[in-house]
C-alpha cells in the first residue's frame, strides 16, 4: 500500500519561497536603479550617439557607392522629377518608408538635390548626417507622436521655404516615421496645396534586398544587383482639397496610386507583395493585380 495515502501521514511541505529583501536592501537597490538611469546611461548613450553621427554616415555614403556601382540601373530616363521641377518651378516627392535606405544616395546619384524632413533625437542626427553628406537640404522636426523626436512648426517653415526658393524638390516618405505602413499621411499634400506645387509618386526597388526587422521592413539592396527607378505624375492638388473631405479623397487617390506603384515593383522585380500592400477604398489596378 502506498504509504503517502495511509492516515497520519504528515502532508507535504510546499517548496520553501525565497526570502524578500530587507526593506532597506530594496531602498537600496532602488536607488541604484535610478541613479543609472538618470546619471550613467545618459552619458553612454550621449557618446554612442555622438560616435554614431560621426562613424555611420561615412560607412553608409561608402556601402552605397559599391551598391550603385556594381548593379544595373534602369528607369533613369523616365525619371524625370527635376524636369517637372523646372517646368512648375519645384514639387513635392513622396514615396513609401520602407525604401527610405536608398533616398539620399539613391537620387543625389541622378543629380537632384532634395530637401526633406528628419526627425529630432539621437537617431534623427544619423540620418540628417546622412543625408547632408548626399547634399540634401535637411528640416528638422518629424511626425512622430513622441515630444522629444517631434518640432512644432516644421511644416509651416518647409511651406515658406518653398515659397520663397526656386525648384525646391521635397522627397518625403508617407507612412513615416512610425507607419502604419502603405498609409499616407497628408502632410506633403499640405505643403504642396498651399504651395501651388504637382505632387510627383517616386519610388526606388531592387532585385536582392534584405528585410530588417522594423516596422517597415526596410530594404537594405545588396550589390551586385538590379535597381529601377519608377515614377507617376505630375498630380495637381484640386480645389476641392481645401476642405478636410476634398482633401482626404485626394490623399485616398494618391496613396491608391502609390500602392499600384509599389505593386508593379514587386512584381517587375519577381518578388511577392506584403500582405499588408492593399487598398482600403478600391481594388488594385488592373495592370497591377496579382497573378
Amino acid at each position: 500500500m502506498d504509504r503517502t495515502a495511509e492516515k497520519g501521514d504528515a502532508p507535504a511541505r510546499e517548496p520553501a519561497r525565497p526570502a524578500a529583501l530587507p526593506p532597506r536592501r530594496a531602498r537600496h537597490r532602488g536607488r541604484l536603479a535610478r541613479f543609472f538611469r538618470s546619471k550613467l546611461r545618459p552619458i553612454f548613450s550621449r557618446r554612442l550617439s555622438w560616435l554614431a553621427a560621426a562613424v555611420v554616415p561615412a560607412l553608409y555614403m561608402l556601402y552605397m557607392r559599391l551598391v550603385w556601382a556594381t548593379s544595373r540601373l534602369e528607369g533613369r530616363d523616365a525619371f524625370v522629377l527635376q524636369r517637372i521641377a523646372t517646368e512648375h518651378n519645384g514639387a513635392v516627392a513622396l514615396l513609401w518608408h520602407e525604401e527610405v535606405m536608398t533616398v539620399a544616395f539613391g537620387y543625389a546619384y541622378l543629380g537632384l538635390r532634395g530637401h526633406t524632413l528628419a526627425s529630432l533625437g539621437e537617431s534623427g542626427e544619423v540620418i540628417a548626417r546622412m543625408l547632408a553628406l548626399c547634399g540634401f537640404v535637411v528640416f528638422r522636426g518629424g511626425s512622430t507622436t513622441g515630444r522629444s523626436r517631434r518640432r512644432e512648426g516644421a511644416l509651416d517653415e518647409m511651406i515658406a521655404h518653398m515659397r520663397t526658393h526656386d525648384e525646391v524638390i521635397y522627397g518625403l516618405t508617407v507612412d513615416g516615421s512610425k507607419g502604419p505602413p502603405y498609409r499616407m499621411k497628408t502632410g506633403g499634400l499640405i505643403i504642396a496645396r498651399e504651395c501651388g506645387r504637382p505632387v510627383v509618386l517616386v519610388r526606388t526597388w531592387y532585385k536582392r534586398c534584405l528585410r530588417l526587422p522594423t516596422w517597415d521592413r526596410m530594404a537594405v539592396p545588396l550589390p551586385f544587383n538590379r535597381i529601377c527607378y519608377y515614377l507617376r505624375g505630375p498630380y495637381f492638388v484640386p480645389e476641392t482639397a481645401s476642405s478636410t473631405e476634398g482633401l482626404e479623397e485626394f490623399r485616398d487617390h494618391l496613396e491608391n496610386e502609390l500602392i499600384d506603384l509599389a505593386a508593379r515593383s514587386y512584381d517587375d522585380m519577381g518578388q511577392a507583395r506584403p500582405a499588408n500592400l492593399f487598398k482600403w477604398s478600391a481594388p488594385l489596378a488592373p495592370d497591377s493585380a496579382p497573378a
